[in-house]
């Protein structure tokens, strides 16, 4: 038997394993003429969440828009202001929001108040008072029930190392929760759960997105510092940097999952100038880095997708995607 009828048994075989194991492809294979249901998915990055502020702003003036947004730290603050109301005068007012914003704003006056925290072994080393007044200056009362885009915003169950989704009620206490960065701000205790950072279960707000019936995913991360260093000056030197790339390996590794399951992935990876998760005084940057991001990502999808654009029968075009 030749490599040719070879090459066509086992792909023959690996449609049929996707379509019976995968039931986004059974939709698909149903119902081929129909619009792409597109998600957001935005990841965390504390201060650098700006950064995919700038990046939301290009997607919108794509004419790029979701049918459903899952926000983890950072991404549910700009998830949540954006599904209020999906424009791009909102990105706009967004980005005001994030340059408005100061670190003073975030940790409180004292932040020499960190160490004291440190040396009594405390949960945290910085309270989470300024994130719930900024957190009313973004969002005010606004509920899930009340949005215009369906929202989840996912926090980690410290106990279970779970995810753990928002969707019901107020908005305010999810992003919070969402946000709790481990060992900086403090842990939010419920009845029976007690909530972290939702980046700690970022794979649970892929997943969602796709059980959700995503065909096409704009995963936006709040990017990092990845340029070349050619040598580590001090252990918080080596610390960042092998932090920098445990974020764009678990970013790739996502990607490439998402695309395996059969969804159009849209990946826009920020590479920022400097800056640390806390540095929330370089929003201006950190906005301009989204935006060059955002554009080579889009013009690098399109040419990707391209052929398929031109065979497409046209009402299987996204119409929340601009030509």
């Amino acid at each position: 038997m030749d490599l040719l009828t070879w090459r066509g048994r086992v792909n023959s075989w690996l449609n049929r394993r996707r379509t019976a194991t995968n039931p986004l492809a059974n939709e698909r294979a149903v119902r081929p003429s129909q619009p792409h249901r597109t998600a957001f998915v935005l990841l965390g990055g504390g201060a650098r969440g700006a950064a995919q502020a700038g990046a939301l702003r290009v997607l919108l003036e794509e004419g790029i828009t979701p049918n459903y947004i899952v926000g983890i730290s950072a991404g549910s603050w700009n998830g949540a202001f954006l599904a209020q109301e999906p424009t791009k005068e909102q990105t706009i007012e967004l980005e005001n929001l994030w340059q408005n914003t100061t670190t003073v704003d975030i940790v409180g006056p004292r932040p020499w108040r960190a160490a004291i925290n440190a040396l009594a072994q405390r949960s945290s080393l910085y309270g989470n008072a300024g994130m719930h007044r900024v957190a009313e200056r973004y969002l005010g009362e606004a509920t899930f029930e009340g949005l215009k885009v369906p929202l989840h915003v996912v926090a980690t169950d410290l106990k279970t190392g779970n995810g753990y989704i928002f969707s019901k009620g107020s908005i305010l206490p999810a992003v919070v929760a969402s946000s709790a960065m481990p060992g900086v701000f403090p842990p939010v205790v419920t009845d029976d759960t007690v909530l972290i950072d939702g980046g700690m279960a970022e794979w649970s707000a892929c997943l969602d997105a796709m059980q959700w019936g995503a065909t096409r995913i704009v995963f936006v991360a709040c990017g990092g510092v990845v340029g070349y260093e050619s040598r580590a000056r001090t252990v918080r030197h080596v610390l960042e940097r092998s932090l920098e790339f445990s974020i764009r390996n678990a970013f790739d590794a996502m990607t490439f999952a998402m695309r395996a399951s059969g969804v159009d992935v849209l990946p826009i990876f920020p590479q920022l100038p400097g800056g640390t998760m806390l540095d929330f005084n370089e929003a201006p940057a950190f906005i301009e880095a989204g935006e060059r991001a955002a554009r080579a990502a889009i013009a690098q999808w399109k040419q990707e997708n391209a052929p398929t654009a031109r065979t497409m029968h046209p009402a299987e075009h996204d119409e929340s995607v601009g030509a």
